[in-house]
């Protein structure tokens, strides 16, 4: 063997390989990664709060838990046109104030364009483990062949490859950072547009299921 193929560099090809094969796996959906917000979108309440969900037309935007989501659910079924729901001392309330919607929808805005963000960010990412999942099928085979010279040259080729990723990854975190202050900033928001709609009496009792 040439020195300069030490097993530490077969090793080291070897691990891309493997980097590469779970690169080719399918991306998650945008929403699975906390992107496209606004649409069908499920999260924790970062405030510890009570639930929350607003319904607009097929998208919607929910905190709480499964429970909660099975609940807004059903009530998308009986209720017709958009609301917002949420929970308030155990009562369940709806509003379907059109200025409130509206309110809420202000809030949500700046989480949805981050939310693209990240959905392009993913797709982007998509794209470069495609690449990456191809060199691997080729590793593999140079793997299996024994074959150093070409797992060397293909090792090479997947750190190059691999620095775009690198790159996408870093932004989608720098997104995910925004995204949880933005969250925070929303719900902070929301609960005041809540605390309107019970002091005014746009919200409206929710009737107890028998």
């Amino acid at each position: 063997m040439h020195p300069s193929r030490t097993p530490a560099s077969l090793k080291r090809a070897l691990l891309l390989g493997v980097l590469a094969g779970a690169c080719a796996l399918p991306l998650l959906p945008a929403h699975a990664l906390g992107g496209d917000i606004g649409v069908n979108s499920s999260m924790q309440a970062s405030d510890g709060g009570e639930p929350f969900a607003l319904v607009r037309g097929e998208g919607s935007v929910i905190t709480g838990e499964t429970a909660d989501r099975k609940r807004v659910k059903e009530l998308k079924r009986s209720v017709k046109g958009d609301f917002l729901w949420f929970r308030d001392g155990g009562k369940e309330y709806i509003v379907q104030d059109p200025a409130t919607l509206q309110r809420m929808d202000a809030a949500w805005a700046p989480m949805k364009e981050l939310g693209a963000q990240m959905g392009q960010h993913g797709a982007e990412m998509g794209r470069q483990g495609g690449s990456m999942g191809s060199l691997g099928a080729k590793m593999a085979l140079a793997a299996v062949t024994f074959n150093p010279e070409k797992m060397e040259a293909i090792g090479k080729q997947m750190e190059n490859a691999g620095k775009p990723m690198e790159a996408t990854g870093k932004k989608m975190e720098e997104v995910g950072k925004k995204m949880e202050a933005v969250q925070q900033d929303a719900e902070r928001t929301a609960r005041g547009v809540i605390r309107d709609a019970l002091k005014n009496g746009t919200a409206k009792p929710v009737a107890t299921r028998g």
